[in-house]
């Protein structure tokens, strides 16, 4: 929001350059970023791997083999793209606010996008505090001048340095309404000087873009059980579902009030896996959960009947909304990308408050307690599905980065923009030439009550950048967009999460571009092709990355796994092969956790294999082809499953379809899959079948022509198909 004189202390960002691989402190000319190094790491436990890298690296990074000891384990994160390790700085046991270094160790063992954020000559003689917390508080307090609620507070004790000079503080959050943000005051600990004050709250625009107390906590319920519901929602939007603008007569907010034509853009949706306890039913899920944070105090809008099925002038329309789209992007991300990722802060679903921020024109994403409020003014912020997937994507930018979320460059406002036109733009209901294409908050912005945001900007970085965040944020929403439009949704979802989670909390837009790119190149299924598209846009847009490299010898075309009786065979295709020694297929019967070899295969000119797997697991089984150099590198197809049961299979048939699909499986006496799932490739439930018997039939003629996942279970067995 628009500064309200309060801050205090905030310093600029650091000067800094690029060359070659690296970002440089242009100071001190100490590595800030290192995106590729020459060096790999023999196979260990992450926090084996960084400290090998790190003692061979000291001289490059600016450190000493005393600063090391300084160093602590913080966590690590296996991901497809790599394992990424963090590191946190502390001095005689106290944490160093974001001191730190992390790293990321790439399937192969070579170890690329370090993040120094070493903080040199911390050298304190006392960390005992004079001043105590509670006295630091009062300090704070004082300043802000709280006349409104206390959401929440909260109190540490840090090392923070100030240009360059490091202080004992306490660390004081104090959440309120009035004045509204989640402040972050430094307190001198041993003077009781204010040392720094700010608002770290992530708003979802800027103020001058306009034209805790008490509340319902989340509490554990008597007997839970997880049902599905229904709701009406937008989806997306209604002026995405409807081809118009907000000023076509029938489409404009007009104080919250239904109208025929907004009525009509309302669908009905399923609600899956929400509480029922106590007689009532309650929008808590494994992925979303609904909690009252703060002012307008409306409750939980829990009920006796599963059904939501308001209209948008009810706050329960807003309620049902946002459970839906937050869930269903937890799925997407969890359950189809496969990207492992949740609040730290608390156990179960994302945390939302539909109805806040004293019913202002603003929502927020706050990093202390990890929630997500959405204001009431102009059009109700819950109402539009590009609000909430852009403040979830700070929530997503926070949990991938293990809090290190950064703001540099805007880096998170275009990171949450990016998210919320990935899901809009998925539907396809925009063609290129319309002005919508390129809206962010197409229902929430573009109107009487602000101009909302887009991501069609030419600007190149850095010289386009103007020094504020939303603004800024354009440029890089804008290039992952152009990425989105050449190689699609799902791989440039999984290519900016991964590359997301390798970045750190002073990551610039380019540390972020590089990360990218370099998730590109390792993960499965990324043509050298696409991997160079990536390079040619991000190069375009005026981001400076490491040169062009074709890493995989082998450009994959496909791969598959076909049941054939009572065996399976595995075959694969390549596009081009450098420098290809031979291949050898390895199959997983855990899921995955584990790969053992079961044969080799030569390379041939015609690029076309294939391998009998003569006695496969009777259940799942899993296949990829590790491809190996001349020089013993290497690198891996995707996984593809097949699974045997008896002597029947698993199958679809016809595929593709038109109308009538038949679904056959393993059989057993009176065999039946539960829960029979059709999803779309944003990972949204399109059609349900509660109970199917081996050989039955499902229409899916309603369905629009596209790509789906069939997925179910038959017994402890799972299954997908496409």
């Amino acid at each position: 929001m628009a500064d309200r004189g309060l801050t205090l202390g905030v310093e600029a960002e650091k000067g800094s350059f690029v060359t070659g691989k690296e970002r440089l402190d242009a100071t001190t000319g100490k590595a800030l970023v290192i995106y590729q190094t020459d060096k790999k790491v023999a196979k260990a436990s992450p926090l084996e791997m960084a400290m090998e890298y790190l003692g061979r690296s000291t001289a490059k990074l600016g450190l000493t083999t005393a600063d090391l000891e300084n160093l602590e384990f913080k966590v690590a994160r296996e991901r497809p793209a790599g394992t990424t390790v963090r590191l946190k700085q502390t001095w005689k046991g106290v944490p160093v606010w974001k001191g730190g270094i992390s790293l990321t160790v790439f399937p192969d063992q070579s170890v690329g996008m370090v993040n120094n954020e070493f903080v040199a000559g911390v050298n304190l003689a006392s960390v005992s505090p004079a001043i105590n917390s509670t006295a630091a508080r009062n300090v704070a307090a004082q300043h802000l001048q709280i006349t409104g609620d206390i959401h929440f507070e909260t109190q540490d004790l840090v090392i923070v340095a100030l240009k360059e000079v490091p202080y004992l503080a306490h660390r004081i959050v104090i959440s309120s309404n009035a004045p509204q943000g989640e402040w972050e005051s430094f307190v001198d600990a041993q003077t009781g000087e204010l040392l720094k004050v700010s608002d770290i709250a992530f708003y979802y625009r800027h103020d001058e873009e306009h034209g805790h107390g008490h509340g319902q906590e989340p509490e554990a319920l008597p007997f839970p059980m997880m049902v599905n519901g229904t709701g009406n929602v937008f989806d997306p939007d209604p002026l995405t579902t409807a081809g118009v603008s907000y000023f076509t007569s029938g489409y404009s907010d007009a104080n919250d009030a239904n109208s025929p034509n907004l009525v009509a853009e309302q669908v009905s949706v399923t609600l899956l896996d929400i509480t029922f306890s106590g007689g009532q039913y309650h929008l808590i899920g494994p992925y979303a959960e609904i909690v009252d944070h703060e002012s307008p105090f409306r409750g939980l809008f829990s009920q006796a009947t599963p059904n939501w099925n308001f209209n948008r002038s009810d706050n329960a329309f807003e309620a049902a909304n946002v459970y839906y789209h937050v869930d269903a992007s937890m799925r997407y991300l969890n359950e189809t990308l496969g990207l492992d990722v949740s609040p730290s802060e608390y156990t179960g679903g994302v945390q939302f408050d539909p109805s806040g921020v004293n019913n202002d024109d603003q929502s927020y994403y706050t990093g202390t307690t990890q929630r997500i409020i959405f204001g009431d003014g102009g059009v109700d912020d819950a109402e539009d599905s590009d609000v909430i997937h852009h403040e979830l994507g700070h929530g997503l930018h926070d949990w991938f980065t293990d809090g290190g979320l950064s703001q540099v460059n805007g880096l998170s406002e275009g990171s949450g923009d990016y998210w919320a036109a990935s899901y809009n733009r998925s539907f396809g209901l925009w063609d290129p030439a319309d002005d919508g294409y390129d809206h962010v908050f197409t229902w929430d912005g573009h109107n009487e009550f602000w101009s909302g945001r887009r991501v069609d900007d030419s600007r190149s970085y850095p010289s386009g950048l103007v020094g504020q965040i939303h603004n800024d944020g354009q440029i890089w929403a804008s290039a992952m967009m152009q990425i989105w439009d050449a190689v699609g949704k799902m791989k440039t979802d999984m290519m900016f999460w991964s590359g997301i989670a390798m970045t750190s909390g002073s990551s610039s837009q380019n540390d972020a571009a590089v990360a990218v790119y370099e998730a590109s190149r390792v993960l499965p299924g990324c043509t050298n092709a696409e991997v160079l598209m990536v390079h040619t846009i991000l190069s375009n847009r005026g981001y400076t990355l490491p040169a062009f490299e074709a890493l995989l010898p082998v450009d994959w075309l496909s791969v598959t796994a076909t049941p054939q009786d009572k065996t399976i065979l595995v075959q694969w295709a390549t596009v081009m092969e450098t420098d290809n020694d031979y291949f050898t297929v390895e199959r997983s019967t855990d899921n995955g956790a584990t790969f053992a070899a079961i044969g080799r295969v030569v390379p041939n000119e015609s690029g076309q294999y294939e391998l009998t797997d003569a006695s496969p697991y009777a259940g799942l089984n899993h296949y990829r082809v590790r491809q190996t150099d001349f020089d013993g590198e290497f690198s891996f197809s995707e996984v593809v499953t097949a699974s045997l049961a008896g002597e029947a299979l698993w199958s679809l048939s016809p595929n593709p379809v038109v109308d009538m699909l038949t679904v056959r499986f393993p059989e057993t006496d009176n065999a039946k899959v539960n829960n029979l799932q059709v999803l779309d490739l944003s990972g949204r439930e399109v059609m349900r079948v509660d109970q199917l018997k081996a050989g039955g039939r499902l229409s899916v003629s309603s369905l629009p022509p596209g790509v789906y996942l069939l997925r179910s279970a038959l017994g402890s067995l799972r299954f997908v198909k496409k």
